[in-house]
């Protein structure tokens, strides 16, 4: 059996269900899994995709998958739980790996993995999704050029309703430690434990925005040589102030009865935005790079534009996938995104599907 497929774990899943699909309109080989051998086989005679069924308790399985593909793609989530065997497998059976986690202790762990990884000639490239890999590759675009980065800030601006699946890995987030990089070096950081003020480029202005643990932290200072990297997201000033003085006690509560009672609420279905809401959805990113340029302090922002999150991310999975399956990728090792393909032909690739990206006027710092 020729090994020329990509495979998507996960593929009866919501954002699973949308890179399969992506993945067939580009005409790639798709071998789709799931541990529900019910859904699998509805999803199978809905896509006409050859199916496996694969559990990551099960690593017979997970060998199975990873020896018939060229590259996998992992959905299943939350990834802190259920990821680390699916790396595993890929690595030892030879497959490229791809997941679409935003997962900071996730991430963090599978470092651990880079020298296998490089033995075997593998790229394992997490965080193939909107709110990392778009951030990552325009955080190294923004900071081209620095020979010092004193700091890199993302913030975003969303207007997104999350899937079943999303909120489960968010709330899974909010009971793990979350990280900050600070002086060259990871620290352990509470959500919400900085505010600042973002003034953007008109319409949205001066927004408040709160640090939260997103994986950009874990993935720029692998390309960058920057001495802190924070990321922000843009929530009404009351609500900013709340979670700033709250959000310690929040996280220790949901470790508990509370983070009980919010998993029953969210329940274990798949579901997740309608196709006609998913394109109401949009967001906004300003990167803002701080350091030393041809021998002078000086500043560089980015700001880049899009929608529809979810059939983003599709895009980047399998536009990320494609380019590893290809002849010729020869990167290797743990990696983000912008180390794992070229930061500029990746983000002016995703322009069909909506994402837009320039440069502000820099200025010295």
């Amino acid at each position: 059996m020729a090994r020329d497929a990509i495979g998507v774990l996960g593929a009866t899943g919501y954002t699973g269900r949308l890179i399969v699909d992506e993945l067939r309109r580009q005409g790639t080989p798709v071998v789709i899994a799931a541990r529900n051998p019910g859904k699998l086989a509805r999803v199978a005679a809905q896509t006409g995709c050859e199916s496996l069924v694969a559990d990551v308790n099960d690593l017979a399985s997970l060998d199975r998958l990873t020896q018939r593909c060229r590259v996998l793609i992992n959905t299943a989530g939350p990834f802190v739980d259920y990821g680390e065997p699916v790396v595993r497998a890929a690595i030892a059976n030879r497959c490229h790996y791809v997941d679409t986690t935003g997962e900071q202790p996730f991430m963090k762990a599978m470092l651990a993995h880079d020298a296998p990884a490089r033995e075997r000639g593998v790229a394992v490239v997490s965080a193939l999704a909107f709110e990392i890999a778009v951030g990552d590759c325009a955080t190294a675009l923004a900071g081209a050029g620095f020979r010092e980065i004193g700091s890199a800030y993302l913030t975003y601006v969303t207007r997104f309703h999350p899937s079943q699946g999303t909120q489960r890995t968010v709330l899974r987030m909010l009971q793990t430690t979350g990280y900050a990089y600070e002086g060259g070096a990871w620290i352990e950081a509470t959500p919400a434990s900085v505010l600042r003020t973002v003034v953007f480029p008109p319409p949205l202005g001066r927004v408040t925005a709160v640090s939260f643990p997103a994986a950009e932290v874990i993935t720029v200072p692998h390309h960058l040589p920057v001495r802190e990297v924070r990321v922000f997201m843009a929530v009404p000033a009351a609500l900013a102030h709340a979670a700033h003085w709250f959000a310690g006690p929040l996280t220790a509560a949901l470790r508990g009865p509370l983070g009980r009672l919010a998993a029953g609420v969210i329940g274990t279905d798949t579901g997740g935005p309608s196709e006609a809401t998913r394109h109401t959805d949009d967001f906004t990113i300003l990167v803002e790079v701080r350091g030393v340029r041809a021998g002078v302090a000086a500043v560089e922002r980015l700001l880049v534009r899009g929608h529809d999150p979810y059939g983003l991310t599709a895009a980047i999975a399998a536009t990320g996938a494609a380019r590893m399956a290809a002849p010729g990728y020869d990167r290797c090792g743990v990696l983000p995104p912008a180390a794992a393909f070229d930061p500029r032909p990746l983000l002016d690739g995703l322009s069909g599907a909506g994402l837009s990206y320039k440069r502000l006027e820099s200025a010295r710092a």
